[in-house]
């Protein structure tokens, strides 16, 4: 078997796709082709043209990838920008990532923002910044701490929380505005459905499952309810249906 060569770019080059071991960008680095490696990291700016494959995969500096990512392991803490679709087993964003399709997975955690222009879907989610979704918003559970203002077209999941947070422990640290929560920060969706819902500061046309507790600052145009239905004082409730 053909052991594996390391690709490193350290200052402002170019090189070709293939398989890698470790793909390592340290300068200003562009790659022309796919990228089939056990481990990429970028600490400087990266240009993709092409898809990434990849065991574990950092960012923690610029990357522009203008295909698809698939990586059993994904941090970034810097800006990512996939123009295609990204599925990781294990995906950490602290910093900014912008995502042309669909996002999938099996565990996000999100302390920084997220832009996922079609579907974002995963087993669980805790979520504690900034996400906007155009498309569907999924997961076994869903944990989301509104930091700033976050949007999806439909919610699902078997639990979903949705609650103001405190305070941001980390949403990029060349962003100090965002660090606390800000005044308008809440969820807004068209349809939010579940087994388990508990909502605060949200929006929303629909709202749809079995044990639902409407929150602090919701503005919710129906509920309908299997099992039990709960409201806080400030809350807005204009229609009720239990099924």
């Amino acid at each position: 078997m053909e052991q594996r060569r390391d690709l490193k770019i350290m200052g402002s080059s170019r090189a070709g796709g293939g398989v890698y071991d470790k793909v390592s960008i340290m300068g200003d680095g562009s790659v022309h082709g796919d990228v089939d490696c056990s481990q990429f990291s970028c600490a400087g700016s990266a240009h993709i043209e092409g898809s990434v494959k990849a065991g574990e995969m950092k960012i923690r500096g610029t990357s522009q990838v203008n295909g698809n990512v698939n990586a059993n392991k994904l941090s970034i803490q810097g800006q990512g920008e996939i123009r295609g679709s990204l599925r990781a087993g294990e995906a950490n964003i602290g910093g900014m990532a912008n995502i042309g399709r669909n996002l999938q997975g099996d565990r996000l955690s999100l302390k920084g923002s997220a832009t996922v222009q079609g579907d974002c879907e995963f087993e669980s989610i805790t979520a504690n910044g900034s996400l906007q979704v155009e498309g569907l918003l999924n997961a076994g559970s869903l944990d989301l701490r509104l930091q700033w203002p976050c949007r999806a077209r439909e919610i699902g999941g078997d639990t979903i929380k949705i609650r103001r947070g405190s305070g941001l422990g980390n949403l990029l640290g060349f962003l100090p505005s965002l660090f606390h929560t800000a005044p308008d920060a809440r969820m807004s969706a068209d349809l939010i459905e579940g087994d388990h819902i508990e909502l605060e500061h949200t929006t929303a046309r629909i709202v749809r499952g079995n044990d639902v507790v409407i929150g602090p600052g919701c503005d919710i145009g129906q509920v309908e309810y299997r099992r039990q239905l709960h409201r806080h004082p400030d809350c807005t409730v204009h229609h009720i249906i239990q099924l």
